[in-house]
């Protein structure tokens, strides 16, 4: 396995040809996005959430209010089992009045970390790492997050040997960031961003575009020249 100082060189490369569109950074509203399409690209994400919060409302008591005709209108433009997606909005906006009192921000920052971390995987799709990114994205805890791609970057860079376990892969992911020295909340979205878009747009889980890498020259998956 690779040092995990040398992490901190593949991100500087990565930062200087990345572009990272910005994201919500509110608990509820990174809740809402995570839940607000099935399969959508980043683009897409971004069309339904802004329409979602122009139509709707970005507030759980907006949704509340709204009628299941307007949210199931919402729903359909985001993709396959709309029905599923209202019944989960209004859950989201359920679970914010009764178990943070309507203020999920303000909880979050009251409890310990571990009661923060459980609280947030009540909600729909946020298992450990939304919840590992709800905390940091919000500059709650600076604790290392990641999601799929970010973590297949990792891997392949060769900095941890993907298990036959997601949760195992993740928290070896995890212990890459930590040992690498990231702490404050600054550099810790940056990898999280960074790495994500890199696994997105050039280290895909199919065909990896690797002659366009900026770390081809390091990656111990890279072609080898003449085969």
């Amino acid at each position: 396995m690779r040092p995990a100082g040398e992490l901190t060189h593949e991100l500087a490369a990565l930062k200087r040809t990345a572009t990272i569109a910005p994201v919500p950074t509110d608990p509820f509203e990174m809740i809402l996005w995570e839940n607000i399409g099935y399969l959508v690209d980043d683009e897409r994400r971004r069309r339904l959430f802004d329409a979602f919060a122009d139509e709707i409302g970005l507030s759980p008591e907006a949704i509340d209010r709204a009628s299941d005709a307007a949210l199931l209108a919402r729903a359909k433009l985001g993709g396959m089992r709309p029905e599923t997606r209202v019944q989960r909005w209004r859950e989201i906006a359920r679970l914010i009045r009764e178990k943070a009192g309507g203020d999920l921000a303000g909880t979050l920052r009251s409890l310990p970390l571990a009661k923060a971390r459980a609280l947030l995987k009540t909600f729909p799709v946020i298992a450990d790492p939304g919840a590992d990114k709800v905390l940091l994205f919000a500059r709650i805890a600076p604790r290392p997050a990641l999601e799929s791609n970010g973590l297949r970057v990792l891997a392949r860079l060769g900095f941890f040997a993907e298990a036959k376990s997601y949760d195992s892969s993740y928290k070896a992911a995890i212990a890459v960031l930590e040992a690498a020295g990231l702490s404050d909340f600054d550099a810790l979205i940056e990898a999280h961003q960074l790495l994500r878009e890199h696994g997105k747009t050039l280290c895909r889980r199919g065909e990896a575009l690797c002659m366009a890498c900026p770390l081809s020259e390091t990656c111990p998956k890279r072609p080898v020249e003449g085969f």
